[in-house]
């Protein structure tokens, strides 16, 4: 099968493209970078700044170059809307010739955008990064966020996408929550996130002492919607409550690779406090033997039909006895560490293997193509 993948999420495509690959498929990855962290790719659609608004014209004279790549697919599968970083009517418009050149388009949800923000403000889930229920939170830091998808362009863009796509393939169960709607539930399809699993020894998987090693990933611009910080806090205090026991090292806007080397170190990872569900980060803690500080709850759980593991510490937004109450019955107990270090490894094999994921995306494909 040939497969184009445009665009990138947290590394989402370029650990499907690996998947595809082993499985013997024929498979292009282009791709405009995830912000800080390093991700290659077969073509680069980076915009070199230096040269301003002409490097526009230098990016679509590159689509042009490599137009034979961009048609004649099986499959094309597209990250985001605005998967290219030109203006989103220019997205529509490649969007539009894409589905002419190729035999199918599917759109990857992996990224906020207006059906996310609405389902968030009717309060489908008991909390988001927005809401907790019906009720705005972190409405400063949230204003210019939500604000730009709120505009007419981005709107039309996102709609316009939903409409074309083929197949509609949320990678969370929020995400699948949020685009579960009559106008889309017909072409709506939960593929979990990707994942490759490094080689652990035992020893090394269940090994938990004290000081318990607490790993915490800050993106300095995004925290207001991530909330590590916010667990961080919580950890410190437990830490202060119970000297030895717990050692906390906080890292900033790592580079994926570097941060993967540093998960290897820790017992424990905190990663979101605003999420249901685990994330490509919290993935990646999970298959180098950390344990997550982030979104498990109970509802994520049924949806994936998961009846024993339990590898997460699930954390809910301005619950702080909660909070305090599940990483109290955790960190200070290295047996239940270990157990949970196991069972988030247990957890990635059975629901997030790449190339499970892989294969669950080529059975879609065949169906829609064939």
């Amino acid at each position: 099968m040939k497969i184009l993948l445009l665009g990138e999420s947290s590394f989402v495509h370029s650990t499907l493209r690996k998947g595809f690959s082993e499985l013997g498929h024929d498979v292009v990855f282009m791709s405009y970078g995830t912000k800080f962290k390093l991700c290659p790719q077969d073509i680069d659609l980076r915009r070199n700044m230096k040269w301003g608004k002409l490097s526009g014209i230098l990016l679509i004279l590159k689509l042009l170059i490599n137009c034979r790549k961009l048609f004649g697919n099986d499959i094309v599968q597209i990250h985001n809307f605005q998967f290219v970083p030109l203006k989103v009517w220019l997205n529509n418009v490649l969007l539009f010739l894409l589905k002419i050149g190729n035999k199918r388009v599917v759109k990857g949800c992996y990224n906020d955008d207006i059906i996310v923000f609405r389902g968030q403000a009717r309060g489908m889930l008991m909390y988001s990064d927005t809401h907790i229920g019906t009720k705005a939170i972190n409405e400063l830091e949230n204003k210019a966020r939500i604000a730009e998808h709120m505009r007419s362009d981005y709107i039309h863009c996102c709609e316009y996408s939903n409409k074309k796509s083929d197949a509609l393939l949320p990678c969370l169960y929020e995400y699948y929550v949020y685009y579960n709607i009559p106008e889309y539930k017909d072409k709506l399809y939960y593929m979990p996130l990707p994942m490759e699993i490094p080689v652990i020894t035992k020893s090394d998987m269940l090994n938990v002492q004290f000081p318990v090693k607490v790993l915490v990933g800050i993106q300095k611009k995004r925290d207001f919607i991530k909330g590590a910080a916010v667990i961080a806090e919580y950890i410190e205090r437990l830490s202060l409550e119970n000297p030895g026991k717990i050692e906390i090292k906080k890292v900033y806007d790592v580079p994926y690779d570097d941060y993967c080397k540093m998960l290897d170190e820790a017992d424990v990872l905190v990663d979101q406090l605003y999420s249901y569900t685990p994330s490509m980060n919290s993935l990646a803690a999970m298959a180098h033997g950390a344990v997550v500080i982030g979104g498990g709850e109970e509802e994520y759980y049924d949806f994936i039909g998961e009846k024993k593991l339990r590898p997460i510490i699930n954390v809910r937004p301005m619950d702080d006895d909660y909070n305090m109450n599940m990483l109290r019955n955790i960190l200070l107990y290295p047996d239940k560490i270990e157990q949970m270090k196991y069972e988030g490894i247990e957890f990635i094999r059975k629901h997030h293997d790449y190339l499970l994921i892989a294969k669950k995306h080529i059975d879609l494909y065949n169906q829609l193509c064939y």
